[in-house]
């Protein structure tokens, strides 16, 4: 690609901790069943991040990859990397629903396996039992796509794709205040922006006619003010217009995270210690296991566990709370074990043919490995 710089791939330990933030973000909404905490969107600030991140590790893998091989076997070693790293669990997370009976998975693990979770809830206008599953089928929609166009579009149509689909998704999700149903939300063009926030940061680290851009990202001082105007507009103290909610937060969010997950790649500043801390980068690398098992665990201790409805009041909510993550936990650490890391073991038979350093990457695990 003309204009391309020399970057490294490899492991960076504050994207692990920031994963470990961003599920946490998701536990605090899933998990605390208090409207005020919900109200700040936690959830959706850390699936975005998820999305940032994604966007920045395929784009950059991509980028680093493109003319060191035919097409054909560009493609094996991308998409048999996916295939190794997320079917694993995700198959496992859904055999273990249908067998317990849980999340309605006993008549929809088609649709799960297939990754149209996202169809259902749009088709339903409802949460399904596995509804989470949707930000999985939204990346998996992204990757068939993203591959073909970053590695056969001409290379200066790439900038402006990027381009296009951060106003393509808020000009999608107008849709929403002017009468379309809320539930277009969970469709890949309705998060394509922070998809395509994180391939900007990839482009923009690479290329070294956007190091003007490189900076900006870069920036603490943008760092800041758009993790304030963030938070700010977030917060649950007054009505906000359904235009604010549904078409330009969900971009801010996207910017702010962009900004984030540049910083940590370059890991210089001191604020991102505590991302790199052993407990966070531990609860990072087992972020993909988190998200997964955390959304099936209530509706298990429900139906296995009646009595756990008797720590709905008070302060023994906190009791219930604890119980949940402790459980996902565990859960994420047994897929971790001996479902997710056997897997990815098998990614050297996908790497390329090449020695050095030039052939290791970060994987979407957030471990170094050779592509």
């Amino acid at each position: 690609m003309k204009g391309l710089a020399t970057g490294s791939l490899n492991y960076f330990p504050a994207l692990d901790g920031l994963r470990a933030l961003a599920v946490l973000a998701v536990f605090a909404e899933h998990f605390t069943y208090n409207e005020f905490v919900r109200g700040w969107g936690p959830g959706t600030i850390g699936v975005r991040t998820f999305f940032v991140l994604s966007g920045f590790l395929i784009t950059s893998i991509l980028l680093k990859e493109i003319g060191t091989a035919p097409v054909s076997k560009l493609a094996t070693r991308f998409y048999g990397r996916r295939l190794l790293r997320l079917a694993p669990a995700f198959y496992v997370a859904i055999a273990l629903a249908a067998l317990l009976g849980i999340a309605e998975m006993r008549s929809a693990w088609w649709i799960h396996g297939l990754y149209l979770s996202n169809f259902q809830i749009l088709l339903q206008e409802r949460w399904t039992g596995a509804g989470h599953f949707w930000t999985l089928a939204v990346e998996e929609q992204f990757y068939l796509l993203w591959f073909p166009l970053v590695v056969l579009a001409p290379r200066r149509w790439l900038l402006p794709l990027v381009l296009t689909c951060l106003a393509l998704a808020p000009a999608f999700r107008s849709l929403i205040p002017m009468g379309a149903s809320p539930f277009i939300n969970v469709m890949l063009p309705g998060q394509v922006d922070s998809l395509a926030a994180g391939a900007l940061v990839a482009l923009a680290r690479f290329r070294s006619d956007l190091r003007w851009l490189d900076q900006i990202f870069l920036s603490r001082a943008w760092l800041i003010v758009l993790w304030t105007m963030t938070l700010a507009v977030s917060a649950p103290l007054y009505h906000k217009p359904a235009f604010l909610s549904w078409v330009l937060l969900p971009s801010l969010m996207s910017l702010a995270a962009a900004c984030l997950v540049r910083t940590c790649v370059e890991g210089q500043a001191t604020a991102l210690r505590l991302l790199c801390r052993p407990a966070m980068i531990w609860m990072g690398k087992r972020s993909y296991g988190l998200y997964i098992f955390h959304y099936l665990v209530p509706p298990f201790l429900f139906s296995y566990i009646p009595a756990i409805e008797l720590l709905g009041d008070g302060p023994l909510k906190f009791v219930r709370l604890v119980i949940w993550v402790v459980l996902t936990l565990v859960l994420a650490e047994l897929s971790w074990r001996y479902v997710e890391r056997p897997f990815l073991r098998l990614k050297d038979r996908f790497r390329p043919e090449q020695s050095g350093t030039a052939g290791r990457s970060m994987s979407h695990d957030g471990l170094p490995h050779k592509l």
